[in-house]
């Protein structure tokens, strides 16, 4: 009898300290679902991600209390909350869109020139890239080059050189640009989301453009960082080409940043420069 009692009060306690969470992560302004959005913990490679119709599951159940919960997307306000106060509140996530007044500017030929900064290789011996059958961590991968810059500036363009495609979907791809802190990137710049479909039909002589030039991505006399993530689960792999004796900075998740000074992807940009 005290034997089944004890494992009766195992089990029990099991049950009650299991703590997989499910839910949605909304846009609070429309409640429309947020596909493919990345769940997490703060400074952890470690989360989950939402489906399609922005519906997640996340294993709670042996993560710290005290650490803090987040999701992060370009052009929504950072979500951050405690594990703990989470676990006992509304599991729909709602994030509010950046709100920010942009004074209309005319771009005057005169005052800016065009120039195309970042790695623009295109060997197939130096290659980077995402491929979950290879790699769970490619699920959450997200990375990313750094530019230097003293000028005020109007992104254009997003361009990736790609050497290799298998897909069986199209891919979702999410772009976000940081500031710089202490050498490593830190706080999104973007006032809007910057996600796009690709698809082989739009890889033109190797290189995949995403035109920007419609959105209002300024950078104002700082230095920053252009990543990429693929958000969406497929079968298949993507591979950019990469330049020797270059940096790249990498998560999982919302994991720390990492630095390595191996090769850099080819992910160049075109701007316009105030003269």
């Amino acid at each position: 009898m005290k034997q089944t009692f004890g494992i009766f009060t195992i089990l029990f306690y099991g049950i009650l300290t299991a703590q997989t969470i499910n839910g949605k992560i909304i846009s609070k302004e429309n409640n429309e679902p947020i596909p493919f959005a990345r769940i997490g913990i703060e400074n952890e490679n470690f989360g989950a991600i939402a489906d399609e119709n922005g519906n997640y599951s996340i294993d709670l159940t042996n993560i710290d209390r005290n650490k803090n919960l987040t999701v992060q997307i370009g052009g929504f306000i950072n979500f951050s909350q405690s594990i703990q106060n989470f676990i006992d509140g509304n599991h729909t996530i709602s994030l509010n869109e950046k709100v920010v007044e942009i004074q209309e500017v005319v771009l005057n030929p005169k005052k800016y020139y065009e120039k195309n900064w970042g790695t623009n290789a295109k060997t197939k011996k130096v290659q980077f890239g995402f491929n979950p059958a290879r790699s769970k961590e490619d699920k959450s991968k997200e990375f990313g080059v750094d530019f230097n810059n003293n000028k005020n500036i109007k992104l254009q363009k997003i361009n990736l050189n790609i050497v290799d495609l298998k897909t069986d979907k199209p891919l979702l791809i999410n772009f976000n640009i940081y500031s710089k802190k202490d050498g490593l990137p830190d706080i999104s710049l973007l006032n809007e989301n910057l996600t796009i479909e690709l698809t082989k039909d739009k890889i033109k002589d190797g290189t995949f453009s995403f035109d920007v030039s419609d959105k209002n991505v300024w950078i104002n006399k700082q230095d920053f960082f252009v990543t990429i993530q693929v958000m969406n689960g497929f079968d298949g792999w993507i591979y950019l080409s990469g330049a020797m004796f270059k940096n790249v900075y990498y998560r999982n998740f919302y994991g720390p940043w990492l630095k390595k000074t191996i090769a850099q992807p080819a992910l160049n940009i075109d701007v316009k420069i105030e003269k």
